[in-house]
């Protein structure tokens, strides 16, 4: 069949947004469920609800991230069967339902059941969004917009924490998560209007027609990835040969190693989103003033997010994400410290900045392996390294409940994220992908190739 890429360059940017729009409703909505934990947490403690102590807490907030893990790992999977919007709609459905019925939970164990099949949904969506945004967005700017829609994660994290602070002292926690279930309606009702399926998986499934309506409607051109698709063989597409792609030469160091890096930056920056209120809290600080610090974590990891995702389009992600970890560590070790509240405030914020080189070692991912095999990548390095924030709140807790106290606590993450730096360093360098790009358009192809060439940096 012949495909028509025609559409004005307006219209295809109007539609590209139109995407990675509605891709960062669905992230901001998983973070603000995802964080929303962290934020009831001193308030559980403080009342004994259920008899929670700090160990059993830092259980809690793990469950629902071995059900992420769960859910990274086969989303792909079931992307392949079925496709990647009826995925990404499920996932809704489901953080937002398990969500909104935690606030009905009777006892601790429902309400560690009801965070872990949450969790499912949240790990679906993340690999499955970050892999069809790239599909849409212009080539050389891949880096950049999966930056974009991961600032979701923090803009609803500082959504949960300004939210808490008004709204737990006047109608209690169980609110917050009756709030939450409630906003999955909304996105969800914005998601079935306006999320496209994947031009090349339609194209593999031979439903050429509806491929074909969706690169009319969203102007799709030789600019993104959707349109190369029509140009090439999509045979040998199955999962078997992406996974087989993985671990072939030149890429299965790296298949190792981003499992590893993922697994540093998650157990961090998980355990900071869950522990930070009540660890600044056991410092001494009231709850108004550690949950204003939880606020500070997130609102510096959305400007990271975009601003070091920018930087490794522009310079390569291998000094970026590298430096983002070695200037993190050196923060959370100058919090052992007990500088003054201004200066906290400012190293939490600088911690949570740099605590997004774990948003981009997923654009690494995703610029590192080929489009078939992007989204195995994704899911096995998002996946396995979600058991660095299954371990981090764990340890944490366990810390914190010790005698040790949260000095060490802060030790250890300065540590991990020197590993991290370590570790990326250590990601060998290839050879880009080719790229075949038709000759009418040679600037375009040239932006393609020195993106791809990044990898190597």
């Amino acid at each position: 069949m012949t495909f028509h890429l025609a559409g004005s360059a307006t219209n295809g940017r109007s539609s590209t947004l139109a995407v990675v729009a509605t891709c960062l409703a669905i992230t901001t909505l998983d973070g603000l469920d995802l964080i929303m934990f962290g934020t009831v947490l001193p308030t559980l403690l403080e009342k004994e609800e259920w008899g929670i102590t700090a160990a059993s807490a830092g259980l809690v907030g793990s469950l629902s991230l071995v059900g992420m893990l769960i859910g990274a790992m086969f989303a792909g999977y079931f992307t392949d069967i079925v496709g990647r919007r009826p995925v990404i709609l499920a996932c809704v459905v489901n953080f937002s339902l398990f969500t909104a019925l935690c606030a009905f939970a009777p006892n601790l164990e429902l309400f560690g059941l009801f965070r872990f099949a949450a969790g499912i949904g949240f790990g679906g969506a993340l690999p499955t969004v970050i892999a069809l945004t790239m599909e849409y967005v212009p080539f050389e700017r891949r880096q950049f917009f999966n930056g974009v829609i991961q600032t979701g994660f923090t803009i609803g994290g500082c959504v949960a924490a300004i939210s808490a602070i008004y709204v737990i002292p006047a109608y209690g926690w169980h609110m917050m998560f009756l709030v939450g279930g409630a906003l999955g309606v909304v996105v969800l009702a914005i998601t079935l209007k306006t999320l496209p399926e994947s031009v090349a998986f339609l194209i593999q499934k031979g439903r050429h027609d509806e491929a074909q309506a969706i690169m009319v409607r969203y102007s799709i051109d030789m600019r993104t990835e959707s349109g190369r698709a029509v140009t090439e063989d999509g045979s040998d597409t199955g999962r078997g040969r992406a996974l087989a792609r993985l671990f072939a030469p030149g890429y299965r160091g790296a298949t190792v190693l981003f499992p590893l890096i993922s697994f540093c930056g998650l157990l961090v920056a998980y355990a900071m989103n869950t522990w930070i209120p009540q660890m600044l809290r056991s410092t001494g600080y009231d709850l108004g003033s550690a949950l204003v610090f939880l606020l500070a974590f997130n609102l510096g990891s959305a400007m990271g997010m975009v601003v070091l995702s920018g930087l490794a389009d522009r310079f390569g992600p291998r000094p970026v994400i590298s430096t983002g970890f070695v200037v993190g560590a050196i923060a959370v070790s100058v919090l052992t410290l007990e500088p003054a509240q201004a200066l906290v405030f400012a190293l939490i914020l600088l911690i949570g900045f740099c605590s997004a080189s774990q948003t981009a070692v997923s654009g690494f991912v995703g610029i590192y392996y080929s489009p078939r095999a992007r989204g195995t990548a994704l899911g096995l390095a998002i996946g396995l390294g979600r058991l660095g924030g299954v371990c981090g709140p764990i340890v944490a807790g366990l810390i914190v409940g010790s005698s040790l106290g949260t000095q060490w606590a802060f030790y250890v993450f300065a540590a991990v994220g020197l590993v991290a730096a370590a570790l990326v360093v250590a990601v060998p360098k290839r050879q880009p992908d080719t790229v075949a790009v038709p000759a009418a358009r040679p600037a375009a192809a040239h932006r393609a190739d020195m993106s791809a060439t990044q990898s190597d940096s």
